[in-house]
């Protein structure tokens, strides 16, 4: 699992950079034909995509340990999708974005999700969770 993590990290450092350093060119990517309105945003969301790759980065020195790490990572791969398709349907972003999901989403979600589920396993058997 942590060759996965490694190669998202690429892939999420250079996505995030990409939409930081051309925005309006990643825009076009992802099918927008009007120009940028609130361009700091657009690069904001590229900060986050870059910063999800770095605790990917991290994490991949020790997936078991760095599980909550890559659960937020999971998070963002089930919420982003489904974000973008609502969009889609309300018209918001062109439907043709929709064509992004499996690359930069739906591979990493069962790799991510096994590493989670191994790390709360780890963490269970070694008594680190927290008590409720």
């Amino acid at each position: 699992m942590k060759r996965v993590l490694q190669l998202s990290c690429i892939h999420s450092c250079l996505w995030g950079g990409f939409i930081i350093l051309l925005p309006e060119l990643a825009a076009r990517v992802y099918g927008f034909t009007e120009p940028l309105t609130d361009i700091f945003l657009w690069k904001g969301t590229g900060l986050i995509i870059f910063l999800l790759g770095v605790g990917y980065g991290v994490a991949s020195t020790d997936p078991r340990k760095h599980w909550l790490s890559v659960a937020i990572g999971l998070a963002a791969k089930l919420l982003g999708p489904a974000g973008l398709a609502l969009s889609a349907l309300q018209g918001e972003v062109p439907v043709s974005t929709l064509y992004l999901i499996p690359v930069n989403d739906l591979i990493w979600i069962y790799p991510f999700a096994v590493i989670v589920r191994q790390g709360i396993h780890s963490d269970h058997v070694s008594g680190t969770l927290p008590q409720s």
